[in-house]
């Protein structure tokens, strides 16, 4: 097999998808995550891993609560009455209950029958205890018997959806969306052959109880559809939006783009889908949904001021002066009138940031200001005014979390009612790197507080093992390192 190089810059390059808790990385304005850079300088320890992963966690197992699906905010804005809610992103890393937290393993393992699979993994939050989501105290987790055992060859990493939903524990299977993406070859009859390759599997939507038990398929898409990384849900069922991938051949390589984008809507107990809107739209802009609220769905896009192709967003040498002449938009497209509504323009000079959570759009800007608009009511707020810029990842509770402009990896939190700023000192415990958000409960967060890691002296390190703690948001607002820590069974990643 000829190999390829995927540049998996995606279109998050020029505009990326709104987390599960209104995590909105806006990697065209320059500005990444520094915990993620690190990451990637970091590598892994396959064998590390493995020999975590081997662990047999039956016993914490038999002792896991798994409750039932946590009611976000979301729910009570919404009354419960057919609101839409965003269930899973690309930036999500598992997902979660009041209870406990789901993610699945990146590193497969060898399998009895000699296959390979990944495993689905379960933390329990009042049992401060991970384990494989099995119920079988005699199971080696080695064999596709095993409710947390993923087959490999069924389910693709890293584009696979983990998401909970009225009592019930899915899993979306799908290929990864290449859509924005750029893949280049040692080769040219590589990228003729990668070109054409933008018709696949199919993707599975499959069911579990939250113990794992019970998975079934509940339905199949068509194989000629790639599906983005997203899922929402109402109280009719969930919605993801479906297209077909297209490509253009360039000078350094081949790139994706989409066509006949729709939203469908997918009833749960039926398995019946059915088209809501198109989401192509007359306009230069290339739309991406970043949320939802009630039932309007919000979409973000960079608009250029004109059409561009895939080469001038990958090149090296125009892409900054081309971005920093664009715009980043906000519109919304209510489901019961599906017309697009431009809401919200900010130019892409460097340092000009935007979030957005549910109906709210926040937006930072050279000049200090940090500002929000409600899209239900249309009202504007200036929040504060800090030194510069402020770069906004994410909310948790009240507050907005960015960047602390210390250049220590600390983190500052706006108050979204008041405005008040205030700084936590806390860093991961050992390397000083910036904590990991995993999960936003009602008063706690899920982190990555510390890593097990080799050193490998010359400035790199393996991490063998994330560990994970709760800490709640008083303590996480105020830097006061009161973790409630979870024993882990594998290497939480």
């Amino acid at each position: 097999m000829k190999k390829t190089i995927a540049v998996l810059l995606s279109a998050s390059i020029v505009l990326s998808l709104t987390a599960c808790g209104g995590s909105d990385s806006q990697a065209a304005g320059g500005q990444e995550n520094s915990q993620a850079g690190a990451e990637g300088a970091v590598g892994t320890d396959t064998a590390g891993a493995e020999g975590a992963a081997g662990t047999n966690g039956a016993a914490g197992t038999a002792q896991a609560d798994f409750g039932e699906v946590e009611r976000t905010s979301q729910d009570s804005a919404a009354g419960g009455t057919g609101g839409l809610q965003l269930l899973a992103t690309q930036n999500d890393e598992g997902c979660h209950t009041k209870d406990g937290y789901y993610y699945y393993t990146f590193e497969p393992t060898k399998l009895s029958d000699g296959n390979y699979g990944l495993h689905l993994m379960y933390m329990d939050f009042q049992a401060l205890q991970e384990v494989y989501l099995c119920s079988n105290a005699g199971c080696s987790h080695d064999s596709v018997d095993c409710t947390a055992v993923l087959p490999y060859d069924s389910f693709y990493i890293g584009s696979t959806l983990l998401f909970t939903w009225q009592d019930s524990l899915y899993l979306l299977s799908k290929r990864q969306d290449d859509d924005g993406s750029m893949a280049a070859s040692f080769s040219a009859d590589v990228l003729g052959s990668q070109s054409s390759d933008t018709e696949g599997s199919a993707a599975v939507l499959y069911r579990a109880n939250l113990d794992g038990t019970g998975r079934e398929t509940v339905h199949m898409f068509d194989p000629s559809l790639t599906l983005e990384d997203l899922v929402m849900g109402d109280d009719s069922g969930i919605y993801v939006v479906t297209k077909k991938l297209t490509s253009e051949q360039g000078s350094e390589g081949t790139y994706f783009n989409s066509a006949e984008r729709k939203l469908v809507h997918l009833d749960l107990s039926s398995g019946q889908e059915q088209e809501v809107c198109s989401l192509d739209f007359d306009s230069s802009v290339s739309w991406r949904l970043a949320g939802c609220y009630d039932r309007t769905l919000v979409l973000k896009g960079i608009d250029y001021g004109r059409e561009v192709s895939g080469e001038e967003i990958f090149s090296d040498d125009g892409y900054k002066d081309l971005y920093e002449n664009s715009q980043t938009v906000f519109a919304t497209v209510a489901l019961d009138n599906p017309q697009l509504e431009i809401r919200f323009r900010q130019d892409n000079k460097t340092g000009n940031y935007t979030l957005a959570d549910k109906n709210m759009i926040f937006a930072s800007n050279t000049d200090g200001s940090v500002a929000s608009l409600d899209l239900r009511t249309g009202a504007e707020k200036e929040l504060c005014r800090r030194e510069g810029s402020s770069y906004l990842y994410d909310r948790i509770g009240d507050k907005l979390r960015c960047d602390s402009g210390r250049g220590d990896r600390t983190f500052d939190f706006i108050d979204v009612n008041t405005g008040e700023v205030s700084h936590s000192s806390l860093v991961n415990q050992s390397l000083g790197w910036s904590l990991e958000f995993r999960a936003v409960l009602d008063a706690e967060v899920l982190t990555v507080y510390d890593y097990d890691y080799i050193d490998n002296g010359d400035g790199s390190y393996e991490i063998t093992r994330y560990q994970y703690g709760l800490i709640s948001q008083e303590d996480l607002f105020a830097g006061n390192a009161n973790f409630r820590k979870i024993n882990m069974t594998g290497k939480g990643e």
